[in-house]
Parts: C-alpha cells; sequence; structure tokens
C-alpha cells in the first residue's frame, strides 16, 4: 500500500483536482515505466505515452501504436493495473477486439478474466 501526502490551501473546498494531479504525476512515475518495460519484455514498439482523465476507458492505443493511459490505474490492484497495460499493448498487435485479439491477451496475462470482473464490479468506483 502506498501513502502519499497530499497538501492543499485551507481555503480549498474541493480537493478534488489536487488529489487527481498528484495521481497523474504518480501514474507518470509508476505506470509509464512499466508500460515501456511490458512492451520491451513482449518485444512491441510503442509510440507517444500519454496519462490522462478518461471518464470511460481505463486506456486506449492509437493505430500509429500511441497509448493513453487513465491516471486511476494508480488506484487499482496491481495485477489489474497490467492487464490493462497488457491489453493495450495487445492492441499494437491486433487492433481490435477479435478472437485473435483475446487469445494474445489470454497469452500475456491468463487470469485476465479475474481482471475483466474487477474493472466492472469495482473499477466505477474510481471514477
Amino acid at each position: 500500500m502506498i501513502c502519499q501526502l497530499i497538501t492543499v490551501a485551507a481555503a480549498v473546498d474541493d480537493v478534488r483536482p489536487a488529489v487527481e494531479r498528484d495521481l497523474r504525476a504518480l501514474a507518470h512515475a509508476e505506470v509509464v515505466p512499466r508500460l515501456h518495460a511490458l512492451a520491451a519484455q513482449h518485444g512491441i514498439a510503442i509510440g507517444r505515452v500519454t496519462v490522462r482523465n478518461q471518464r470511460s476507458r481505463w486506456g486506449s492505443c492509437s493505430p500509429r501504436g500511441d497509448i493513453a493511459l487513465n491516471f486511476r490505474l494508480v488506484q487499482m490492484p496491481a495485477a489489474v493495473c497490467e492487464y490493462v497495460l497488457l491489453h493495450e499493448l495487445m492492441h499494437v498487435r491486433q487492433p481490435n477486439h477479435s478472437v485473435r485479439f483475446w487469445r494474445l491477451v489470454e497469452r500475456v496475462c491468463p487470469g485476465f478474466r479475474a481482471a475483466e470482473r474487477w474493472l466492472r464490479t469495482e473499477g466505477r468506483a474510481l471514477f
């Protein structure tokens, strides 16, 4: 478990922007390097990586291999976060959700179904 102190001005009524800013910085520091390590491990060349405040997606992959990640990935269990990263990396190889894509995902992340379940049942609470 990671504990982090977030400082906000005493007169601030809404701490959400400060929390989101710190979570975004944490995602840049921890999740982006993990994505690069997984890409290297699986021999996948990726383009630019961005961290965003996506409202309905955990990540996305463009046809050029650019990957956008939701800053909320830092708030979920490590295995679920890793599944999301692998999911996006497999889109570099297969840019759709075909049977072939899901076979690629299962090969690199055998427990992906449990991660999908967590995202459906617990993930929405992060928004």
